[in-house]
């Protein structure tokens, strides 16, 4: 059994002469049942001065120590990893079943850690620590040509962990106004529960995460692990945020949510028999601000070397990856911010006897570093992991997610992912001598987009007008370059700036030379902020084309 234990070597340092230390107690927190974004208090423990005993199923905490005329000295909380009886039944029953039926070749647990907004270029400039660890300590396998496929965190970590789009989970039934809980099998830690592994998920942010800003969440825990209990009791805590958003008391809250997966590593990584999965993603640090990342890189490189030399790499695959580069700012108008916002990063890391054991695995991995990749791939890859049989094939082109234990072919282009062309990299950008009254039929084409994109909420925002055009440049098609195929049509990216509000869009625009048409292709993207723009709108998508009347 669990205990608390009072450190007092502390307890001299907190109070004054007519405030020491008294007693403390424990309250167990749980959500309530129904809300993801509301928690209950199951017990409060008696007073205690020394250690308690915690009872069973008590696993988020709070903890409080209080001086002798009653005041609140501290404050902790705890987010446990402790072992359930009955699901460790059920998990050692599905992990037997899971053996008899697919015979894996090994069972490997898995280990998830994302950074939001964070693309590969900011990662090399501002944590270089942790990449450097990464390649040269962990011999881990980047891929150089991972190109995002949505605009936000969203479609991406949909993607990654569904290999769906938002049109087919609604295809299965879910709508924004429902909890998840009716497709939750179609997230892959159900996979990974089927088969016999304990699963774990953070998301640090109570409401700007994808799986909450504007929508519901859970109603039961997605996951065996859900580390979100304390998450929403820190953020109604202002003594726990006083000094900063990134710190838990006197605690950075990454370091917080790393122990969760050194305790869930060292609690069940003892045998094979005993797996697990945890997917983390962190949105605090960088969210804002891209350069903060660099806060960050001692904490994550500690966090990696002490996953070594706990030998918790032993047994496990970890991916370490981000969503998407920087969305807003002043560098994201650049060309290459451009490039940096649809360019994420992604490092596999597998154990060292891995390479020995399975040196063609590694060989096609190390090829397809360098074929074009997507989220998608990381999501079959995780399939191939559940039931790993460490076989290997060309993988096939019509497929847009192919695993990276198959050699993805060269030939492979946005066309074959399904990504739209305002994200897709294989186009190449040029500077264009185009005339002005090109740049303003370009400019008026984006600004009817934009007023029929507002049409059901004319009510409560201005029409955008177009103010001044920033840059214009050609898009050259890799597929036309590749097929050599004349083209009629001729296809521009166009930034530029709207009023009211001065919002900064930018935008594709295929201009048809026989017709003299031209259309909007794929999404407008918003590169400043809306904040504090956009409130009288609700759908999160309308809000990058809004300004509230």
């Amino acid at each position: 059994s669990d205990t608390i234990k009072v450190n007092h070597s502390r307890t001299s340092l907190i109070g004054d002469r007519n405030n020491t230390f008294k007693e403390c107690r424990y309250k167990s927190l749980a959500k309530e049942p129904g809300s993801d974004f509301k928690t209950v208090v199951l017990h409060v423990s008696d007073p205690f001065t020394d250690s308690i005993t915690l009872r069973d199923n008590d696993d988020n905490l709070v903890v409080e120590c209080y001086g002798s005329n009653n005041t609140v000295l501290s404050r902790s909380y705890f987010s446990l990893i402790r072992i359930k009886k009955d699901l460790e039944l059920l998990l050692e029953n599905n992990y037997q079943k899971h053996v008899v039926t697919h015979s894996p070749k090994e069972t490997l647990s898995v280990l998830m850690i994302g950074i939001d907004g964070n693309s590969k270029q900011n990662f090399q400039r501002h944590m270089p620590k942790t990449r450097n660890f990464l390649l040269d300590n962990l011999n881990a396998i980047e891929l150089n040509r991972y190109n995002k496929i949505g605009q936000n965190t969203y479609p991406n970590i949909l993607a990654l962990l569904t290999g769906k789009r938002h049109q087919e989970l609604v295809e299965s039934g879910w709508t924004p106004d429902k909890v998840y809980d009716c497709v939750n099998e179609d997230f892959i830690w159900s996979y990974f529960s089927k088969a016999g592994y304990r699963t774990g998920a953070i998301f640090d942010d109570y409401h700007v995460t994808a799986f909450h800003y504007q929508k519901k969440g859970w109603d039961k825990p997605p996951v065996d692990y859900y580390h979100r209990v304390v998450v929403l009791a820190k953020n109604n805590d202002k003594l726990m945020k006083a000094t900063s958003s990134n710190c838990f008391g006197d605690m950075p809250e990454i370091t917080f949510n790393h122990d969760f997966w050194i305790q869930m590593a060292s609690t069940f990584n003892i045998s094979q028999s005993k797996p697990y999965f945890g997917f983390s993603f962190s949105q605090h640090l960088t969210h804002d601000n891209h350069n903060k990342a660099s806060a960050g890189d001692h904490l994550y490189h500690g966090f990696l070397q002490e996953l070594r030399d706990k030998n918790i790499i032993n047994n496990t695959v970890i991916i370490f990856f981000s969503d998407h580069g920087q969305r807003y700012g002043p560098t994201r108008s650049t060309y290459n911010g451009m490039v940096e916002y649809n360019t994420p990063y992604v490092f596999l890391v597998f154990p060292p006897w891995f390479h020995r054991k399975y040196p063609h695995l590694i060989k096609v991995l190390k090829i397809n570093q360098e074929r074009f990749t997507t989220n998608r791939d990381i999501y079959e890859t995780l399939r191939d992991l559940v039931n790993f049989q460490a076989t290997t094939k060309l993988g096939d082109i019509n497929k847009r997610g192919i695993s990276l234990f198959q050699e993805i072919p060269r030939e492979r282009m946005c066309e074959h992912v399904k990504i739209s062309v305002e994200y897709c990299l294989c186009n190449q950008l040029t500077t264009t001598n185009i005339s002005s009254s090109m740049t303003l039929v370009l400019a008026l084409t984006v600004q009817y987009k934009l007023k029929s994109l507002i049409s059901t909420v004319r009510d409560k925002c201005s029409v955008l007008n177009f103010k001044t055009v920033m840059s214009v440049m050609e898009v050259q098609s890799e597929t036309a370059r590749v097929n050599q195929t004349t083209v009629n049509s001729t296809r521009y990216q166009i930034t530029l700036m709207t009023t009211p509000g001065d919002a900064v869009y930018e935008a594709s625009v295929e201009y048809f030379h026989t017709t003299k048409k031209s259309d909007v292709v794929g999404d407008i993207v918003r590169l400043n902020l809306y904040r504090g723009q956009a409130e009288c709108v609700e759908q999160p998508k309308l809000r990058n084309y809004c300004f509230c009347n």
